[in-house]
């Protein structure tokens, strides 16, 4: 979702730029700088004098974002953070009907459910997935998730549909082929899970755990490359 958030970012710097707010304009320039904590204590002083203006409580949501997903690259993230920027990015658009944070909401909810499975709470993070997915249906990360607690729940027809739900919202999507070949090969349809890994090669025709599962399986079947 990075592109979403540079889209929206650049939308934001955008139209503040006509503004001439001194308070907004150097929270924009920490936000170009990807100075996320000065950018966050700017924009949330804009928001305390101003909490109908959309624009800074845009800017707001995208440097708690920039900045919580810099420190969820080293484990520093928490459920909390991930929900606030959810919530942020909602009340954008309750101010504001021309704004669509919908992708950038599921994103901050699935890396919620993420933290949770991750601190073993698999129920709470089967719930936080489902918000992400009823946000937006087309973000495939949160479907693919829900396909795999299917799956290790031995629930081969919930775990289809989420990753063809992923599959539909992003034909792209490599880990979504790889369960469903996985769910194929668990009910006894090497074919089908060959049929499956070829159309992920499709995508990625280097991909080495493709090639090698689609191996072993025509191997298994007896066929000859």
């Amino acid at each position: 979702m990075r592109r979403g958030f540079l889209l929206i970012s650049s939308f934001l710097i955008v139209f503040l730029a006509a503004c001439r707010d001194p308070d907004l304009d150097h929270a924009r320039e920490f936000l170009q700088l990807e100075d996320w904590p000065r950018a966050n204590a700017s924009y949330d002083q804009c928001v305390q004098e101003a909490p109908q203006s959309a624009e800074a409580r845009l800017g707001l949501a995208m440097a708690r974002l920039g900045w919580v997903r810099e420190r969820s690259q080293f484990g520093l993230d928490s459920l909390e953070e991930w929900l606030r920027v959810a919530r942020d990015l909602a009340i954008v658009e309750r101010l504001d009907s021309n704004q669509n944070t919908r992708g950038e909401r599921a994103d901050a909810l699935y890396h919620g459910s993420l933290w949770l499975q991750s601190h073993s709470q698999s129920a709470r993070a089967e719930a936080v997935a489902r918000m992400a997915q009823n946000v937006d249906p087309d973000h495939a990360p949160s479907a693919q998730f829900l396909g795999n607690l299917a799956r290790a729940r031995n629930e081969s027809i919930d775990a289809e549909r989420w990753f063809s739900r992923a599959l539909a919202a992003d034909s792209g999507f490599l880990p979504a082929y790889m369960g469903l070949a996985e769910v194929a090969a668990a009910e006894n349809d090497p074919e089908g899970a060959i049929l499956y890994l070829q159309m992920g090669l499709r995508r990625d025709s280097t991909n080495e755990w493709f090639l090698t599962r689609v191996g072993a399986l025509r191997e298994s079947l007896g066929w000859k490359e």
